[in-house]
């Protein structure tokens, strides 16, 4: 894409942007449309807060099974290296 036309792509969707806002912030048919869209917005805003918990709580569960295999893996390299130290009578 050139770069007019990618000015020309911008301005449009800039206008259509405007002028939507314009329709939702200052008509009453706007007023109209954005009470009826609130209680979807808000419902939509709950379920993301509640996905970004649960996606926060898999990432703590991740983090405590890695600790785990590393604390494992740790605990086996201690293992194995207090072994090849012992001697044999």
């Amino acid at each position: 894409m050139n770069e007019t036309r990618a000015i020309t792509l911008g301005a449009i969707v800039g206008a259509a942007v405007g002028a939507a806002a314009g329709y939702l912030f200052f008509t009453e048919r706007g007023k109209y449309v954005r009470e009826r869209f609130e209680p979807a917005v808000e419902e939509l805003r709950t379920e993301f807060a509640r996905f970004q918990k649960t996606v926060e709580r898999l990432g703590e569960m991740a983090n405590d099974g890695i600790r785990a295999v590393n604390e494992f893996n740790a605990a086996r390299a201690q293992s194995s290296a207090y072994r090849g130290s012992q001697t044999s009578h």
